[in-house]
């Protein structure tokens, strides 16, 4: 089993002096990539970034930008998973179902020329006239 290094800032400084900034899997474990990072300064930061063509939104803060940069840095060493989308509870009705449901149950809906709208339309529709859930 291999020894852990310990970072510090001594450690980060010599690091970044002889091998400059460490690339996209180096760090096994995100929480390595913070403890090393913590000990940078914003221009050592701003240098990183610079180098991996990565950017953040800057305010006024620099507690925040200095936040910011790090999670820039962060997500391109460790992408975050991307989010499942929530499947709505009517996709498996066609528009067109929807439509003649309308139609069926005599439930007015204003017209449009853009699908995804006359679809939410008719849903909010049939749900106000419930015959929806």
């Amino acid at each position: 089993m291999a020894k852990r290094v310990q970072i510090n800032k001594e450690y980060v400084q010599k690091y970044v002096e002889e091998k400059g900034y460490p690339e996209v899997g180096t760090f096994e474990d995100k929480k390595d990539l913070q403890r090393f990072y913590k000990h940078l300064s914003m221009e050592q930061l701003h240098d990183w970034l610079e180098l991996e063509g990565l950017t953040y939104t800057s305010c006024e803060s620099e507690a925040i930008n200095r936040m910011r940069a790090c999670m820039a840095i962060l997500y391109k060493h460790f992408p975050k998973a991307p989010a499942k989308k929530k499947r709505s509870k009517y996709a498996d009705y066609t528009l067109e179902q929807l439509i003649n449901m309308a139609i069926e149950h005599e439930v007015p809906v204003e017209p449009t020329h853009d699908e995804r709208i006359m679809r939410m339309r008719t849903i909010m529709a049939l749900r106000a006239a419930g015959h929806l859930e």
